[in-house]
């Protein structure tokens, strides 16, 4: 699950550098296509952060077994 997160951020980041470039001519805050295009590049990112940071954060339940055939002497 996490690899595919960095590969759908990674398309996701791709389209808003595209979206940025073809749309760089006008750069102000009414132009559409370049205002998606850094909304792609946002997302992209906190979409990159969740794909590192979950795994983290998951509990790695490693339970020792007790074994009782061995007593101490």
């Amino acid at each position: 699950m996490f690899r595919a997160l960095k590969w759908i951020s990674a398309i996701v980041i791709a389209c808003g550098i595209v979206c940025c470039v073809w749309n760089l001519s006008q750069f102000n805050d009414r132009n559409l296509g370049l205002m998606v295009g850094i909304g792609f590049l946002v997302g992209g990112i906190q979409i990159l952060m969740f794909g590192m940071v979950a795994p983290l954060m998951q509990k790695k339940t490693e339970e020792l077994p007790l074994d009782t055939t061995e007593e101490l002497v």
